[in-house]
């Protein structure tokens, strides 16, 4: 998703030494006044954003740094979450298959799907800790999570959109790893393929998130409001669910 400045910031409480607040994209954020500092430190601390700043860094200076550097900054959270190992006791749950790893007599790897499972037949010798096993793996299952988008995904959207009266121009699938979806001034809509790794509900409220931007291009009070309503109320919870998964395997 896009986002606009500030709006992703809930304040929980501010103090001239301490702040905390809630981030769509990092959850729980610590701040710090050092007055030895000289600039704003991040740092993520297992999983969560810390962040130090200098002595009489006012709250608006420090939210417009943190916007700055948002992009770079989920990168670095990319890095910092356990990464998924796959081998023959992994089960992974998509939206529209579970994958299943097993170790066979076969001299490669093998991928056939069948009745919602996606089988995974590796040669016996197969050692999952290996980064090339793992990647080969890893770009096979997404062939597949890029298939099922370009099929559900656009016929989704337009379901969504006809039912709420809401135009877009296009819809494209693309392999973003640092946002669910965008739309365009054009309200043309991308998505990320990685969406297929969402349940239901939660790929609705990204698809009802894109198109509430063809009618407010910002994230402005207006903005969440019209997103809550067509999000039958529960926009605030489906946003902080969404925070429990990543683009990304």
């Amino acid at each position: 998703m896009q986002y606009g400045t500030f709006v992703n910031f809930v304040i929980i409480n501010y103090y001239m030494t301490d702040l905390s607040f809630s981030d769509l994209d990092f959850g729980t954020v610590t701040v710090r006044e050092n007055s030895k500092a000289r600039r704003v430190i991040f740092r993520f601390v297992s999983g969560e954003l810390k962040i130090t700043v200098p002595q009489g860094c006012s709250k608006n200076e420090l939210l417009k740094i943190l916007e700055k550097h948002r992009p770079a900054l989920k990168l670095k959270q990319e890095k910092t979450k356990p990464v998924l190992i796959f081998d023959e006791s992994t089960e992974l749950k998509t939206n529209r298959f579970v994958v299943k790893i097993l170790r066979t007599d076969r001299a490669d790897f093998y991928f056939s799907r069948k009745e919602g499972v996606l089988y995974i037949a590796c040669p016996k010798n197969t050692d999952f800790g290996r980064t090339a096993v793992r990647d080969m793996l890893v770009k096979g299952i997404e062939r597949y999570l890029k298939s099922d988008a370009k099929k559900f995904l656009p016929i989704r959207l337009k379901e969504l959109a006809d039912e709420r009266e809401l135009k877009f121009s296009e819809v494209k699938i693309n392999s973003s790893k640092t946002r669910w979806g965008s739309c365009s001034g054009r309200k043309s809509i991308n998505l990320s393929f990685y969406l297929m790794l969402l349940p239901s509900h939660l790929i609705d409220y990204v698809l009802l998130h894109e198109l509430t931007h063809t009618i407010e291009m910002n994230h402005s009070p207006r903005f969440w409001a019209k997103l809550d309503q067509f999000a039958q109320c529960k926009s605030n919870e489906l946003k902080r669910e969404l925070r429990n998964y990543k683009t990304s395997l």
